[in-house]
């Protein structure tokens, strides 16, 4: 059982790293069929807005901001849709236009990042390779524990049960009285004072 919940942990941790990566990859792949599709559309940003995570590690915080944009375009079947996008540029505010990009009968798909946007690409990438290490370090722990930690406690448990047990010695039978053999009475052979003593 004991080993059941130390495989699990790591087991689900490494599943949500793959999942984080499953996720960079699709969207990665969404981004770029957006920009090779070819349709644009003119759009709008109607709001900007930072979100910032704050980390705390005991005394230490750490935190990470990032920007939000809501964009607002008219596909070419005169729809008008509006999506949320993060990491845009921050030099786009509230009422910029923007070229709005979405794979063929996909605006659900839209992006406002230009194409082949480098900080997107490195993000992904570090995001990637993060996760990648991040599962590396899970699996090793389960390999980790299957092959030297298990072994080990196994050896342990059966030496421990080689060991003969030690059984307590059994008590001795004392006497029925416990006054038995005890002198009565005050003492009348102490030796008195010294010789010569005043």
């Amino acid at each position: 059982m004991f080993g059941f919940f130390v495989l699990a942990l790591p087991g689900l941790m490494a599943a949500g790293g793959l999942a984080g990566m499953v996720w960079a990859v699709v969207r990665m792949r969404r981004l770029k069929a957006a920009w090779r599709s070819g349709i644009e559309a003119p759009g709008r940003c109607l709001r900007l807005y930072a979100k910032t995570v704050t980390r705390r590690d005991g005394a230490h915080r750490s935190s990470s901001t990032t920007l939000h944009h809501v964009y607002e375009f008219t596909t070419a079947e005169g729809e008008v849709r509006r999506f949320e996008e993060a990491g845009g540029s921050a030099t786009v505010i509230e009422g910029d236009t923007v070229v709005v990009r979405y794979p063929a009968g996909r605006p659900d798909r839209a992006t406002a990042l230009p194409p082949g946007d480098v900080r997107t690409r490195v993000g992904m990438g570090l995001l990637l390779g993060f996760l990648a290490v991040f599962v590396v370090a899970c699996v090793g722990f389960g390999a980790f524990y299957l092959g030297v930690f298990k072994p080990v406690k196994e050896k342990v448990t059966e030496r421990v049960r080689e060991v003969p047990r030690m059984t307590a010695p059994a008590d001795p039978v004392g006497p029925a009285d416990p006054w038995e053999g005890v002198p009565e009475g005050f003492p009348t052979d102490l030796p008195g004072p010294p010789p010569g003593f005043p």
